[in-house]
């Protein structure tokens, strides 16, 4: 039998069963509910393997109803999918701890709020809510796919969220990232090898590769998801995708001590006996040309805090 993810799995399951119970028992509200598969997991990103499989791994899809029609017809909805789930797996959907969480019946402003941590529906879409929610949580609500929403309001939210940062925010966002990519890997993991803190070295890679994926994501115009999927999205990504080579050849080199054992540290030197230090300073000449050719920054110091300072000091004359 031909593998397919557990998008396509679920869309099946709808198609095939979904629809026709939610026509045949709730048919007046079969025009107002939005069904998908959207939301936490590997799978509704699309990222799903086998190793996937080993928990919070089910078939089914989410129902998504006003806050008037799910205190009219939710529950009975809910218990409907549950007996659908389980007429079609064989299995029990109510001993998976998730299952009432991520899928079947709910709210379209509890599932916003409950993965944002922000009312959504109440507060609307602002500088608080893009400052204050984490960007990956943002992913996470704007994955995966709507297989029906006839009444719109759940995708005129999820359409909104697409849209992306504004301006301003995400150059903040851009800034604030070129500033942590070039303070640990630029600047403090050299420091720390000098001093022969490995420990702390290792720290400042890690950020360090963090960081630059977080760029990739930001001069992509997408959000990052979870720290565990950032390497993994970058394969879906146009702008920087072959970047994602130096960070796979970073992530496999041994500790570099050996090229500090004779070198004296200087601040405004880069140790070229160093295989990390050169690999980031290829990705971040990568940066800075697609940062150039996005006209976001023009220079050719690959040096990053300079345009980290560069692009702070835009917004605020934007904002005078």
């Amino acid at each position: 039998m031909e593998e397919i993810n557990n998008i396509e799995r679920c869309r099946k399951l709808y198609e095939m069963y979904g629809a026709a119970m939610i026509h045949d028992k709730f048919p007046e509200y079969e025009s107002r509910i939005a069904v998908g598969f959207v939301g936490e997991g590997s799978d509704c990103f699309g990222y799903d393997d086998y190793i996937s499989t080993d928990h919070d791994y089910n078939i089914g899809f989410v129902m998504w109803l006003t806050g008037k029609d799910y205190d009219t017809v939710g529950e009975k909805l809910q218990d409907a999918y549950r007996l659908l789930i389980r007429s079609v797996t064989g299995e029990d959907d109510s001993i998976n701890i998730f299952a009432d969480d991520r899928r079947g019946a709910m709210r379209i402003g509890d599932f916003y709020k409950n993965i944002l941590g922000y009312d959504i529906l109440k507060e609307g879409i602002g500088n608080r809510m893009w400052f204050s929610v984490p960007e990956d949580k943002f992913a996470t609500v704007t994955n995966g796919v709507v297989f029906r929403d006839d009444l719109g309001l759940f995708t005129e939210i999820r359409n909104a969220l697409l849209e992306y940062y504004p301006d301003n925010v995400w150059r903040m966002k851009l800034a604030e990232q070129l500033y942590h990519f070039s303070q640990n890997v630029q600047s403090n993991y050299a420091r720390m090898m000098a001093r022969k803190d490995y420990a702390t070295a290792n720290i400042c890679v890690a950020n360090g590769l963090k960081s630059a994926m977080s760029i990739i994501y930001l001069l992509n115009r997408r959000y990052a998801p979870y720290y565990k999927w950032m390497r993994r999205g970058i394969e879906d990504l146009k702008v920087l995708n072959e970047v994602k080579n130096i960070i796979d050849e970073i992530a496999v080199l041994n500790c570099q001590r050996d090229a500090w054992a004779d070198k004296r540290y200087n601040p405004y030197e880069i140790n070229s006996d160093d295989l990390i230090v050169l690999a980031f300073e290829k990705i971040a000449v990568c940066i800075l040309q697609e940062m150039n050719r996005q006209n976001i920054v023009q220079g050719d110091n690959p040096f990053l805090d300079i345009y980290s300072k560069e692009i702070f000091a835009d917004i605020a004359r934007r904002m005078q």
